[in-house]
């Protein structure tokens, strides 16, 4: 039995790195993008610095939890700040003591 091995054709080989780039650029830009989901594309974002942070449907410690973030967690907020809870994008109210505003965010009160 004889086999045949023979080796693509360099136009194949081309055309895969071509698209083998394409696609790496697209990873690249598809990494920095931003889920409208956790509310990053708002102007004020920002970081838990808390283990565990929870997010209140008002802003009162004993108002119920509506979600839990974790530590190192970007969300996106409001410059609103009431009782020392911050608004978060997309409703509820966080501990602003535990919210670190990104570099470039414009998080302050206006």
């Amino acid at each position: 039995m004889k086999i045949n091995l023979s080796m693509p054709k360099t136009r194949s080989w081309a055309f895969a790195g071509i698209v083998a780039l394409v696609l790496g650029v697209l990873v690249l830009i598809d990494a920095g993008s931003v889920t409208p989901s956790s509310g990053l594309s708002a102007a004020c974002r920002v970081e838990v610095t808390a283990d565990t942070l929870n997010v209140r449907s008002r802003p009162d410690p004993g108002a119920p939890s509506t979600i839990v973030l974790r530590r190192g967690d970007l969300h996106g907020a409001e410059t609103t700040v009431q009782n020392g809870y911050r608004q978060m994008t997309g409703g509820g109210w966080a501990l602003d003591d535990f919210l670190r505003p990104l570099p470039g965010s414009k998080c302050a009160a206006q």
